[in-house]
């Protein structure tokens, strides 16, 4: 069985700290995700930060929740275009990760944008279909 994009997008969402290059602290605020800069600091905690565990927890459920919807809302679309399409990718959980946080690193908007938009951007665009 080929994995989903579920897979694929939330899964990697859990080794982002073994890149290193985003880690910074992890706050208790930023489990509050007022913007998608603190669903990347979730995502990017180091593996020595005491709340790592709690924040790549917290990251991976919101990724699959976050990704599920635009499933729900994609399905729903019937007749209509197609946002997202199955690929086979070949993506590893960290490639997806990683494929996040450097999307959103050099996009100060959507670090400022609510975490669903930021992250649903990428995954709109990550996963679009293909024309």
């Amino acid at each position: 069985m080929k994995p989903g994009l579920s897979t694929l997008a939330a899964a990697g969402l859990v080794l982002a700290a073994t890149t290193g290059a985003w880690a910074a602290p992890v706050t208790e605020d930023n489990f509050l995700l007022k913007s998608t800069a603190d669903l990347v600091a979730l995502c990017s905690a180091d593996q020595k930060d005491p709340l790592y565990t709690a924040a790549v927890n917290y990251c991976h459920g919101f990724a699959v929740g976050t990704f599920r919807m635009l499933e729900i809302d994609n399905a729903a679309a019937r007749g209509k275009k197609k946002m997202l399409c199955q690929q086979d990718s070949g993506m590893t959980r960290s490639q997806a990760i990683t494929n996040f946080l450097t999307w959103a690193a050099d996009k100060p908007k959507v670090l400022e944008a609510s975490p669903t938009e930021g992250f649903g951007q990428y995954v709109l665009q990550a996963f679009a279909c293909k024309k």
